[in-house]
């Protein structure tokens, strides 16, 4: 099960491709946003819904609200796990997984979480204490969880990612990505500097991923602009992207936030990137996130609240013009590898099966 963002289904899905490819069956547990929708619509596995919304830091009426549905979710997963009786259960993030590993452990179904950021979420750091195996994509989030149930994993991907795509420009190529939810600060820098980055780079390729929520926004300011005409061939705008594997063979550089999902993929393709956390994100994780890779050299990063309109065009212009720079940016990445993230985790869910029939 997996709820809320990309940034939780998408290794969500990894895993239930990966798992079908072996011959398992899988049923995938998700909310029901829009987003979500749109991201689990035409996979290949049935998916089942459940209606929840977040409790922390929210009015007293809302909490209410959002407890109200927990409990109700609660009773809905309970039904559900005992209908499909699955071997095991693993909770990819989002609110949709607490009814889940709650139902799981009161039936006595195995399960286990994957923790996608470098700073866990109070949910995740609960969650922890009733499942029997924690999963991490980051070494230094061992310290948040129990030593003798964790195990560094890595963030799943999508193969897809991998497929082999045509470059189908010869300039540079700069993607930018606010995450499946868009990103309304990232959208309205891109666009304060729209001009001077064209007449600066006029070969740019251009790949905008707006959000669902900005999209008509933005395209219809695109449009707005005096050059639209000149450049639009060069410049393609999306509310979601779905071959995110082509968007990132035509990108020389990436722009984005810093959730757990993106930055694994650009791990995975070793992609130079401009990070600009979500200063609201809980507990400052995307923060944290971002850290990790600007220490290794592979990305620079900025606070949202320090960023200008020409620092950022400065920053994005010099990366672009430097093919040495991006090249050594990109090597850079081999400190990351991690062979197979969703194998590890398969198998490991395997031994806690055979563990568990021993004990019958």
């Amino acid at each position: 099960m997996a709820g809320g963002t990309g940034g939780h289904l998408i290794p969500g899905i990894a895993l239930a491709e990966e798992l079908m490819q072996s011959g398992e069956e899988v049923l995938f547990i998700s909310g029901k946003r829009p987003i979500e929708r749109k991201i689990l619509e035409n996979r290949p596995f049935p998916v089942k819904e459940l209606e929840v919304e977040g409790i922390v830091g929210r009015p007293l009426k809302d909490k209410t609200r959002a407890l109200f549905k927990l409990v109700k979710a609660t009773f809905s997963a309970y039904n559900l796990l005992k209908k499909y009786a699955p071997s095991a259960v693993l909770a990819e993030g989002g609110y949709v997984s607490v009814p889940v590993v709650l139902s799981a452990k009161l039936l006595g179904i195995k399960s286990a979480l994957h923790e996608q950021n470098l700073l866990p979420g109070r949910a995740n750091r609960l969650l922890a204490r009733l499942v029997d195996r924690v999963f991490i994509s980051f070494p230094e989030s061992a310290v948040f969880f129990p030593a003798n149930k964790t195990i560094f994993s890595g963030n799943p991907v999508r193969k897809e990612l991998f497929l082999s795509r045509k470059r189908e420009h010869e300039g540079p190529g700069l993607l930018i990505l606010g995450g499946s939810l868009g990103a309304r600060f990232l959208n309205d820098l891109v666009l304060k500097i729209i001009d001077r980055l064209f007449s600066e780079s006029p070969s740019l390729f251009l790949i905008h991923q707006t959000g669902l929520e900005e999209y008509e926004k933005v395209k219809s300011q695109y449009e707005k602009w005096p050059l639209w005409e000149r450049h639009k061939e060069r410049i393609k705008i999306f509310p979601f992207i779905e071959d995110m594997g082509w968007a990132y063979q035509q990108a020389d550089l990436v722009i984005a936030r810093a959730g757990a999902s993106t930055l694994s993929e650009l791990i995975a393709l070793k992609k130079p990137a401009i990070l600009i956390p979500f200063p609201y994100a809980a507990d400052k994780h995307q923060d944290k996130n971002a850290e990790v890779l600007a220490k290794a050299g592979v990305a620079l990063v900025f606070k949202q609240e320090e960023i200008s309109p020409e620092i950022f065009l400065e920053r994005v212009l010099d990366l672009l013009r430097n093919n040495s720079l991006l090249q050594q940016m990109s090597s850079a990445y081999e400190g990351f590898n991690i062979a197979k993230p969703e194998r590890i985790i398969i198998d490991e869910m395997k031994k806690i099966l055979q563990e568990g029939r021993r004990h019958a």
